[in-house]
């Protein structure tokens, strides 16, 4: 996978700067201090919310953002397990494609499922007990954590071939030793391999009968190759409404309806730090926005997207299509997940104007500033839950002060201010990435934003 198309969700949206790669080792559990709403059954038709409060605003932003970018299929936005927006575009009507690597979060769910049923050891089993018939040494110095991590070790033999090689041909790949993330389709599909081995069904088979029905979904297309077995890393098709039930179920938890499909315990294991990337987070096969399990998201070339913000009860969903002649796949994926980005603070403002209903915030909190990206205006919002000194201060990436934006006794409550884009001496400064931080009291936060010109 191409860097570019990776850093736009995961690069663009790290909001916490200072975790450290030895920080990992306990995963932290998704910010979801339970369900605002009452779980969706997700296999029954979405049901859709005709009097959301941001309607307006979202489908301005939809016309004028989204619908403008060429490739764009279809776009879907999600609250609280209703459709509050769905558009679609360039004539697509609903139609099922290529999902690409959002595939690998499905797989990823169709492992955590057998799980959950004891047809598979636990992830952090060697993969000499899921392959015992093959006599390759590497396999008990890797694990399936490895295979769902990206961190065995194994080069990508098969770089366009994967789904047509044998067990025995995928295991023995040339490898370095395990522990660094390396995307690897050939590799991720050997999960296919573990499920198909261990339950005697390929994926689809298995799928069939445990998870598509659950989503509404039946017998959907999906690419196979060696012994009917289903692609790990790319070819399932599903229409738009359909893909995006796989966010939603996470987001609930597992639950469809009162129904528990998957584990907890296997959402909060998929959707949390499993190992750091050079362009972020990363869990069992989903991407992470950051360490702190603000935001996770499946995503496959050219614009392919479930993006989950549990703090909102928001699934985001795009499907797009992939001019190979004349596209430039990665600057639609990247300006696709600013824009999702946008989307998402919308509600994180709505969150605050509901929050603004009771006298004072009850604890401290620094938003994302909005817009992001942005040029040359932006707003950073605070929360204050007692009086007392605050400090905003804007740097660098080299950690310089850019600007003192804020030094001053404020009284608690709700709290905005605005940076043009200037240093202390007035001067605008240069387009780039800059940090802000805020201090009150023993409080202190940094999150990121970009400056675009």
């Amino acid at each position: 996978m191409n860097k570019i198309f990776v850093t736009s969700f995961i690069a663009l949206l790290q909001s916490q700067v200072y975790a450290q790669p030895n920080d990992l080792v306990t995963p932290i559990s998704i910010i979801n201090d339970g369900l605002n709403f009452q779980p969706a059954d997700l296999s029954a038709e979405w049901s859709t919310n005709n009097d959301f409060p941001l309607s307006e605003e979202l489908e301005e932003f939809i016309d004028s953002q989204i619908a403008t970018l060429p490739n764009t299929l279809g776009f879907i936005v999600i609250h609280r397990g209703e459709i509050v927006s769905e558009n679609y575009f360039n004539s697509n009507a609903e139609n099922e494609i290529n999902i690409n690597s959002v595939t690998k979060s499905f797989i990823s769910t169709l492992v955590g499922q057998a799980v959950d049923m004891n047809l598979i050891e636990d992830p952090d089993s060697s993969l000499s007990v899921f392959f015992p018939e093959n006599d390759i040494d590497y396999l008990s110095e890797i694990s399936l954590h490895d295979l769902l991590s990206m961190t065995t070790g194994y080069l990508d033999g098969h770089p366009y071939f994967w789904i047509n090689q044998s067990t025995e041909n995928l295991l023995s790949m040339e490898h370095s030793s395990p522990g660094s993330f390396f995307y690897n389709n050939s590799a991720c599909h050997i999960n296919s391999h573990v499920i198909f081995n261990k339950t005697g069904m390929t994926p689809l088979e298995f799928g069939n009968n445990y998870l598509f029905p659950h989503l509404g979904i039946e017998n959907p297309n999906w690419d196979a190759g060696y012994q009917n077995i289903s692609d790990g890393s790319v070819g399932l098709y599903l229409n738009l409404r359909d893909m995006v039930k796989l966010g939603q179920l996470y987001l609930q938890d597992g639950l469809s309806g009162s129904e528990q499909i998957i584990s907890s315990d296997w959402v909060q294991r998929a959707t949390n730090v499993q190992t750091a990337t050079d362009w972020g987070y990363y869990g069992y096969l989903w991407w992470l926005l950051d360490d702190l399990g603000t935001s996770y998201s499946a995503q496959g070339l050219g614009g392919q997207v479930i993006a989950v913000y549990p703090e909102y009860d928001l699934v985001i969903g795009a499907q797009s299509e992939i001019d190979w002649a004349n596209y430039d796949t990665n600057s639609h994926s990247e300006l696709l997940n600013y824009r999702i980005h946008d989307i998402a603070l919308m509600f994180e403002n709505l969150e605050l104007n509901n929050d603004n209903d009771v006298q004072s915030p009850s604890s401290f909190k620094l938003y994302s500033n909005y817009p992001n990206p942005f040029n040359p205006v932006t707003t950073l919002r605070y929360d204050l839950p007692e009086d007392g000194l605050v400090n905003i201060t804007i740097y660098d990436m080299l950690g310089n002060v850019v600007n003192n934006l804020v030094n001053t006794n404020q009284s608690s409550g709700y709290k905005s201010v605005k940076w043009d884009a200037t240093n202390n001496q007035g001067q605008p400064v240069s387009a780039g990435v800059y940090l802000y931080t805020i201090e009150a009291g023993e409080f202190r936060q940094t999150k990121k934003m970009i400056l675009l010109k």
